[in-house]
C-alpha cells in the first residue's frame, strides 16, 4: 500500500521531476492511444453490430473493460425499477459469451 501511494503521490504533484515523471507516464499514454486506436479499428470493421431492440433500453458502456461497476449497478437499477412497479430485464451475454443462438 505504500508503493500505491508514493507511486498516486509521484504522478500527481506536479512541483517534483517533471521529466521523470513524464518519462513514467509516456508508456500508460502510449497504451491509452493504442487501446483507443484498437477500439475504433474493431468498431470501423464491423465486428460490433447494433440492432434497435423496439422498447426502452439502458446500455451500459465501456464494455471492454471490467471492473468498473457496471454488473453491482444494473442491478441496483433493476431493484429500483422493480420497487416502482415496473418489469425490468437484465440481459447479458456472460463474461467473454460466446452463445451464438438467442437464449432465455
Amino acid at each position: 500500500m505504500k508503493l500505491y501511494k508514493y507511486i498516486l503521490n509521484f504522478l500527481t504533484n506536479e512541483s517534483k521531476k517533471p521529466a521523470l515523471k513524464f518519462c513514467a507516464k509516456l508508456p500508460l499514454i502510449i497504451l491509452s492511444f493504442a487501446f483507443i486506436a484498437f477500439s475504433k479499428i474493431k468498431r470501423a470493421s464491423g465486428s460490433v453490430k447494433a440492432e434497435e431492440p423496439g422498447l426502452f433500453t439502458v446500455s451500459f458502456g465501456n464494455i471492454n473493460m471490467g471492473g468498473s461497476g457496471k454488473t453491482p449497478f444494473s442491478y441496483s437499477l433493476a431493484e429500483y425499477l422493480y420497487k416502482k412497479e415496473l418489469k425490468p430485464c437484465i440481459i447479458t451475454r456472460g463474461y467473454k459469451g460466446r452463445l451464438k443462438k438467442k437464449s432465455i
